[in-house]
């Protein structure tokens, strides 16, 4: 394991020493020598002190002999050789609270581990509950983050998501945080994975600390690297990672987690996916992607693949999908933008996602996007034609008979028989009037109550189209003894 000099020095602090440094201070070392040598550090004698040296600068260790300050140093690469293969085997057990009481004897304070749903994977156990601000206390007793602590962190660094972004420091003065230190956030394949915080309390974090928290990370993202398969990353991952793909999902995880965020299971949602062309996307560019993804759409959450980012939109709270971000950027980038219908319920992700990539798949059926988005909205018709499932087709109707026919459940006045009479005899007052066996006024007032529900254009020639097959499949869902499908 190769040093830096304030890695060493942190390992000493507690000697009487004097410390020259530059933050300019890469871990490069190798081990001690008494002569001088390449990344190495080179120890002397200066009276009765010991110097040790490096291009970064020195540390003087005062009244103490050399052959001793030899060993002192020396013994210290020992140590961090014989902690880096103990924190290797722990990562591999994914042992967290092991090791996280491990790093204590190279940060010397308090450290906490969470997973994506900010819960509690491991946390200093030579600290106790009262050992810190309120919200050290409510990780120890609960094992979660509270939701006044995220809501205080994201009011006092509004340009930061710590979440997201790597190894950053922070400060907080507050009644529920009231703390600093460095936080930094293992990003796998494009998706958060787990952050580490650790916190100054009993010594002064420095330029050694980020270099071994970003150390840590980095060991942790080479294990996954190896293990590769996605199953192996289910015990951290995101509860919306299990939604997209269908799967089971822990309800309290997912109640904490909408609370987080502010959302709610009911609220109206869409899914975008931004997927590269390139055949391979290095580190770096991805990185690039994600952290210009966050900072465009900070209000979305986002998963990451190998090539494409997910982005789970909230429209009951943030809006419709704000396109005009998104537009200007992907002109000039090698991606594809695809984006689903908008759905009312968390537990639509995976279908919502379904549309997402079937507009990136087929994209060629869409023609050329007047704003370089992939709309799976313009390739609706096409996709029920399709779908050999009748369950995706009745997810890939027309957002507005959707509405119309879960209406017609609860309210049972007619107004969907209306309209699809409406749509058949092509608009045509009296025709439709004859076919539902209503007076025509009756009808102009059931028409102008539909046309104030629609959020979409009736005089639009594909819109009415993909209406019309939007009943046909939902009328023939109810031929066959369905109601509108649902997942509870």
């Amino acid at each position: 394991m190769k040093l830096s000099m304030h890695m060493i020095a942190n390992r000493i602090y507690f000697l009487d020493m004097e410390v020259h440094l530059r933050e300019s201070d890469p871990p490069v070392l190798k081990s001690a020598r008494l002569v001088y040598a390449t990344d190495c550090a080179y120890i002397y004698a200066d009276e009765n002190d010991t110097i040790c040296s490096a291009e970064s600068g020195s540390i003087r260790l005062k009244d103490v002999r050399l052959a001793e300050g030899f060993d002192i140093i020396q013994s210290v690469f020992d140590f961090y050789d014989d902690w880096y293969q103990n924190i290797q085997g722990l990562i591999t057990q994914r042992a967290y609270q092991d090791l996280v009481d491990a790093c204590f004897r190279v940060f010397h304070n308090p450290m906490t581990l969470f997973d994506t749903d900010c819960k509690v994977l491991g946390m200093s156990s030579q600290y106790g509950e009262d050992d810190g601000d309120r919200e050290w206390a409510y990780l120890s007793r609960y094992g979660y983050s509270s939701i006044q602590a995220l809501e205080y962190m994201r009011s006092f660094y509004p340009a930061h998501d710590f979440e997201y972004e790597k190894v950053l420091p922070f400060k907080f003065q507050g009644t529920i945080l009231n703390c600093q230190g460095i936080t930094g956030a293992l990003i796998f394949q494009n998706e958060f994975f787990l952050r580490i915080n650790v916190i100054e309390k009993d010594r002064a974090l420095n330029q050694g600390d980020y270099q071994m928290l970003e150390m840590l990370l980095q060991m942790m993202h080479h294990y996954l690297d190896n293990e590769r398969g996605e199953k192996n990353r289910n015990a951290e991952n995101s509860v919306f990672y299990s939604l997209l793909n269908n799967e089971m999902t822990d309800s309290e995880k997912l109640n904490r987690k909408l609370m987080y965020a502010g959302w709610s299971a009911e609220d109206r949602y869409q899914v975008v996916i931004v997927r590269t062309r390139r055949k391979e996307l290095s580190a770096k560019a991805a990185e690039v992607m994600r952290s210009t993804l966050m900072g465009i759409f900070p209000e979305c959450r986002m998963i990451g693949r190998e090539k494409e980012f997910i982005l789970i939109w909230n429209i009951s709270k943030s809006g419709a999908f704000k396109r005009e971000r998104v537009r200007q950027i992907f002109l000039q980038t090698d991606a594809d933008v695809g984006i689903s219908l908008p759905m009312e319920g968390i537990f639509h992700l995976s279908y919502l996602y379904t549309q997402a990539k079937a507009a990136v798949d087929n994209k060629d059926l869409l023609g050329e996007s007047s704003d370089k988005i992939l709309d799976f909205y313009y390739m609706g018709i096409n996709y029920i034609l399709m779908s050999g499932s009748l369950e995706h087709m009745m997810y890939a109707c027309h957002p507005d008979v959707r509405s119309l026919w879960k209406r017609e459940q609860e309210e049972q006045d007619g107004l969907f028989d209306t309209f699809s009479a409406y749509l058949k005899y092509e608009r045509s007052v009296l025709n439709t009037s004859q076919a539902v066996y209503i007076h025509r006024n009756t009808l102009l007032y059931r028409i102008k109550k539909i046309k104030e529900l629609l959020k979409y254009d009736l005089e639009d020639a594909y819109t009415r189209n993909y209406m019309q097959v939007s009943v046909m499949v939902t009328e023939l869902y109810r031929k066959m003894n369905h109601g509108l499908p649902e997942r509870k």
